[in-house]
């Protein structure tokens, strides 16, 4: 690992991390409840409930917005009626596309002078069809050559065969991708494993769970503190 930025003229090719990475919930100022408190449970309850046997949901078994959310419900035990259900679908699913509707500033700024630059730039995000449905009413969109959803291709990171699809629809060779984002499901690991160089982001995660921030610096080649440092 090094601290040092790194240097973007040696790739041709950015692929991204979308949650925590360009997009999150927690610092777009996004209106509403979040799913914890609607059902009156802790924050961390509800993550580790979220992210338990979750394949089913971000693999793309499940695409009704409301089995999603009532598979990961059971999982509380908390015999709760499909009035809440359907609340708790529609909250989860308006916040997420509020937040990629509401990128911030820096970070859509950011990716389109990397694109001026001539760089070509895919997303890659482990997300169920609710939380990236709004992705096309994104300002970050456009500027996208592709973007790979696990819910769709069926691969997870850090699976290898998801990064190899990613840079099969780059075009280009291994070695001229880099991969950027805040290192959840293991994806810097997965990234250098699929033969890519990684960096880390530590924009949100140093708000949201500071305790990750020096592990996973130790995983990546490299790390900046804000997207922008990649310009």
């Amino acid at each position: 690992m090094t601290n040092e930025r790194p240097d973007i003229s040696q790739y041709k090719v950015l692929i991204f991390d979308l949650f925590h990475t360009l997009s999150s919930i927690h610092h777009s100022n996004v209106p509403g409840q979040n799913s914890h408190e609607i059902i009156g449970i802790s924050r961390e309850k509800w993550l580790e409930t979220l992210f338990a046997d979750s394949e089913k949901r971000i693999k793309g078994h499940i695409k009704d917005p409301f089995e999603l959310v009532r598979d990961i419900t059971d999982k509380l035990e908390m015999n709760l009626s499909d009035e809440i259900i359907s609340r708790l679908s529609k909250s989860r699913y308006d916040r997420f596309a509020y937040s990629l509707r509401n990128i911030l500033p820096h970070t859509v700024d950011t990716v389109k002078e990397l694109k001026r630059r001539g760089k070509k730039i895919i997303l890659l995000s482990n997300a169920d069809v609710c939380e990236i449905d709004a992705w096309e009413e994104s300002p970050l969109a456009e500027h996208f050559d592709h973007a790979v959803f696990s819910c769709y291709t069926g691969y997870v990171k850090p699976e290898k065969e998801i990064y190899d699809h990613a840079v099969k629809l780059s075009g280009e060779l291994h070695e001229e991708c880099l991969f950027i984002g805040d290192g959840g499901s293991d994806e810097l690991n997965g990234a250098k494993n699929a033969g890519l160089k990684a960096v880390f982001t530590s924009e949100f995660i140093k708000d949201l769970y500071p305790e990750y921030v020096e592990p996973r610096k130790l995983i990546a080649d490299y790390h900046i503190g804000n997207i922008s440092e990649l310009l």
